[in-house]
């Protein structure tokens, strides 16, 4: 027998206990034996029992051999185990030790474990197990303990940590735990602990969690993620990289993404034929294409796999890596693009390395310098040098590269012909990390042209185009120069206006370019004429100005003005053998005489000269102080005209116009007014010049077209008789405004009937520009008004042009009016116009009516309507609606029939 420990149990006691037992049982069985053969206590029975005696002591012997023998063999099985335990203790490579219950207390401990507790195994014996042994987890060790000694298990395992005293190493063991008893007493009395080194499978574990860690890292951090693809499960698996690289935001991405839905429809057919080949094939697959995220975008993405089969060739799965590709395939697109723009920029662009060796240029390169692309790579931009810079030049621009890297200016280089040419160079280095300097990248322009045009620019910023005269601006200046020469020396000096007499003739008779030769001719005249010293400038058109140095009088300055006009009237031949001559009007103004500043000679010479044009052409003029005068009240009256227009002080009175059959009310001429609060009503032949030659013609004339309408309409509202409301048209708002456009509009807004409403235009308006005028009075046609020409007889317009424009009422112009009865002459006109009207289809009216006799002889002509003080002079709005009130009762303002005296409203 053997215990549980393969020890025997058979002790010498034992033995004895047995043999003693054997000797009774043999005893017994010998008395039964001779009691079964009937054996009395005799010699016989001696016999028997010597006999028995003998087979006791021979079975006796043979038991205890027996016996003998097996405890040699339990003895030897004994030594055995104990051997191989010691060995196994010794050399095993866990450590071992035997825990007393109680305390905790290390019985015997193993080499092992003293080796990783840093001292020796005699010093071990007796030190708490707990100490030099330590749980991770106390509490579940304490629950396993107890389930050990209750029995519901027999064995238990826990992590602790080894501490080297001496190292301060931790050595990570598992600790197996089972119970040991005594033998023959029931229930453990002490435990014994084997503890496995767990270094190295944790330095494993730790080794492969790092390697995942770094794996999963570098798979995110390159933008790539993992899919796996089972053939068997038709299934797709995905890394936990793959959610962040399709923007999915929830639980399931294996479910929820499906490939072919997402692919981009553009991308789909070649997606599907690649994936259906390398399945088929099993062959790498390699895609590249655009899949929509969750996010609602579609981005770029490659797929990279690899086929795995069985042994029989089928399918197990593709596994591979998905990147997105997005930003490289945006990087190359804008590689792509700037190197495009690059290649084919205007601007010339050269690579050199850090030691300045031309690595590559653009074709706007080789085709500025005349190099081709060969010739220059690996030389230096040196072979572009023109020579014009000298080394200082050079140093600054390198000194300002090493110090910031960048450069900018102009620079002169050289072709391959040898043409030097100016250029505007971009300089930059190109640093790596180091911030060292890798390449030089150049850029420049060829401004040749640019410096051309900015030469161009400063002789046009002081010089005529035309005549190569200095213009206003520098003719400013060097009169202002020679005003302070004349200043300091206290010489004379005088600036002399010339105006080319009607030069606007020369122009629309031979055209604008003969008109530039005559200019030009007539300049350089003047310029071969001048005295040495003397200045000649072009200021606007047909104005050239003279600065006469060192005049000592008046007759001096005669003189040389009347050389200067001689050489103007210097006839031009034309080069079809036409000669043309102009003469000027000169206008002189004397320092210091006159004005002592640069700009009152100026002014005054422009006063001087508007004064010898009033004397005819060819003439001269000095200046005085009138001329300024009258020049300053036509600004003060032209501000005063301004004020009076965006204040309300411009009226409209009306004259009424009468049909000369009936002596009816058929129409009213709308007349400008001006009520000033200070000097009362102003004479319409005062400021109406100043408002055309300001400008101010133009809203002073829509002012009057609007009022007109406006009170024709309020006429009509309140029931009067419907007229004609004719309304002036001067020549500056006929030509150059949008007169239709205005029209329009103030009928639009006052809603007076276009058909009530006649626009008058001057003969002289009509015949300035015919071919425009005729365009916009069709124009005028178009709105439905009526047309009328005014103070017909007065102009030069043609009756071919005449005829074609779209007129309604022809207007005689009350000088043709004025001396009938008494002039023949104007009797003679008055009754042509009238003749000619009616040929042409139109209505005739007389203007200034005023005598009886007047309009007994226009009725005898058959003149259609009339005005004049015979009916009335022009009244205020108020007044003229009495008149209207007295035509709507149906009298007529003009007795007709009654030629003897004038009816008296």
């Amino acid at each position: 027998m053997k215990s549980d420990g393969g020890h025997s149990r058979l002790t010498p006691w034992v033995i004895v206990t047995l043999y003693v037992c054997a000797g009774m049982m043999w005893l017994g069985a010998q008395a039964s034996v001779l009691d079964y053969f009937a054996v009395s206590l005799n010699r016989q029975s001696l016999r028997w029992q010597i006999g028995l005696f003998l087979v006791w002591l021979l079975v006796t012997a043979l038991v205890a051999l027996w016996f003998m023998q097996r405890k040699r063999q339990a003895d030897q099985r004994s030594r055995e185990t104990a051997q191989e335990l010691e060995l196994i203790v010794r050399y095993a490579p866990a450590g071992m030790a035997r825990v007393h219950l109680g305390g905790g207390k290390i019985a015997w401990a193993n080499a092992k474990l003293a080796g990783w507790l840093g001292c020796s195994v005699e010093s071990l014996r007796g030190q708490d197990f707990r100490v030099l042994v330590p749980a991770d987890d106390k509490e579940e060790i304490a629950l396993q303990l107890e389930r050990l000694l209750d029995g519901s298990t027999n064995y238990y395992q826990a992590l602790r940590s080894c501490v080297n005293a001496a190292t301060g190493k931790v050595t990570p063991v598992l600790c197996t735990t089972s119970r040991v008893a005594s033998s023959g007493v029931g229930g453990p009395v002490a435990l014994v602990c084997v503890l496995q080194d767990l270094s190295e499978m944790v330095n494993a574990r730790n080794a492969m969690v790092r390697s995942e860690t770094m794996l999963r890292m570098a798979l995110e951090g390159s933008g790539n993620g993992v899919w796996e693809w089972d053939a068997l499960a038709l299934r797709l698996n995905f890394s936990s990289g793959m959610g962040a690289l399709l923007k999915y935001q929830g639980q399931d991405l294996a479910a929820d993404f499906d490939f072919y839905q997402r692919l981009h429809p553009e991308d789909a057919a070649a997606a599907r034929l690649q994936v259906d080949q390398a399945l088929e094939q099993g062959s790498m697959l390699v895609l590249t294409a655009r899949l929509l995220c969750f996010d609602g975008m579609y981005r770029w993405f490659r797929a990279r796999g690899q086929a795995h089969k069985d042994a029989d060739g089928r399918l197990l799965r593709i596994s591979g890596l998905l990147s997105d590709q997005t930003a490289s395939r945006e990087a190359d697109e804008r590689r792509r693009l700037a190197s495009t723009v690059v290649e084919n920029t205007i601007e010339g662009v050269v690579v050199t390395d850090a030691y300045s060796r031309i690595l590559s240029v653009n074709r706007s390169f080789t085709r500025l310098l005349g190099f081709s692309e060969e010739e220059m790579l690996g030389q230096t931009p040196r072979m572009f040098k023109s020579g014009r810079h000298d080394k200082a030049f050079y140093d600054a621009m390198w000194a300002r590269m090493r110090s910031h890297g960048h450069w900018q200016g102009e620079i002169w280089n050289r072709r391959k012909s040898g043409e030097v040419f100016p250029e505007r160079m971009s300089l930059s280095a190109v640093k790596d990390a180091n911030d060292h300097v890798t390449h030089y990248v150049c850029m420049f322009t060829d401004i040749s042209a640019e410096k051309a045009r900015e030469q161009q620019l400063e002789f046009l910023a002081h010089r005529d185009v035309l005549t190569g005269l200095p213009n206003r601006s520098q003719f400013s200046l060097m009169l202002g120069n020679a005003l302070a020469d004349s200043q300091l020396t206290g010489a004379g000096m005088g600036v002399i206006l010339f105006n080319i007499d009607r030069f606007k003739d020369v122009n629309d008779s031979y055209g604008h370019s003969i008109g530039d030769e005559v200019l030009r001719h007539v300049s350089h005249q003047m310029q071969a004429a001048l005295r040495c010293g003397d200045i000649i400038g072009r200021l606007a058109g047909d104005e050239l100005c003279v600065v006469a140095n060192s005049l000592p009088s008046r007759q001096a300055a005669i003189e040389v003005t009347e050389r200067l006009m001689a050489a103007a009237g210097k006839p031009w031949t034309t080069p079809d053998g036409l000669s043309v001559v102009v003469s000027v009007s000169a206008g002189i103004c004397l320092y210091p005489e006159h004005a002592q500043t640069a700009e009152d000679l100026l002014q005054g010479a422009h006063a001087a000269v508007y004064g010898a044009k009033s004397r005819g052409s060819n003439a001269w003029c000095f200046f005085h102080e009138d001329m300024t005068q009258a020049a300053r009240e036509r600004l003060e009256l032209e501000a005063r005209l301004r004020r009076a227009l965006d204040q309300g002080h411009m009226r409209l009175y009306y004259q009424p116009q009468i049909d000369l059959q009936t002596g009816r009310l058929m129409g009213a001429e709308a007349l400008l007014r001006w009520l000033d609060p200070e000097e009362g009503l102003i004479s319409p032949a005062r400021f109406i010049p100043v408002a055309e030659s300001s400008g101010v013609i133009g809203p002073l004339g829509l002012w009057v077209l609007g009022e007109a309408c406006r009170q024709g309409q309020q006429w009509r509202t309140a029931g009067l008789p419907d007229l004609t409301i004719a309304v002036n048209v001067s020549l500056h708002q006929f030509l150059l405004t949008d007169l239709v456009g205005a029209t329009n509009q103030v009928l639009a807004e006052s809603c007076f009937p276009a058909e009530f409403l006649e626009l008058e235009i001057t003969e002289s308006a009509l015949a300035e520009k015919p071919e425009d005028a005729l365009a916009v009075l069709t124009r005028l046609r178009e709105l439905g008004l009526r047309l009328a020409i005014d103070d017909f007889g007065t102009g030069y317009s043609s009756l071919a042009h005449l005829k074609r424009f779209p007129l309604d009422l022809l207007k005689i112009d009350q000088g043709f009016i004025r001396d009938i009865p008494h002039s023949a002459d104007d009797m003679t006109i008055s009754s042509s116009v009238i003749a000619l009207g009616h040929a042409m289809g139109l209505k005739v009216l007389a203007e200034g009516v005023e005598t009886r006799e007047q309009l007994a002889f226009l009725q005898e002509k058959g003149c259609d309507y009339f005005q004049g003080y015979l009916c009335s002079r022009p009244v205020p709005a108020e007044d003229f609606t009495r008149l209207l009130e007295k035509a709507r009762d149906g009298l007529p303002l003009v007795d007709i029939a009654v030629a003897a005296e004038p009816v008296v409203i």
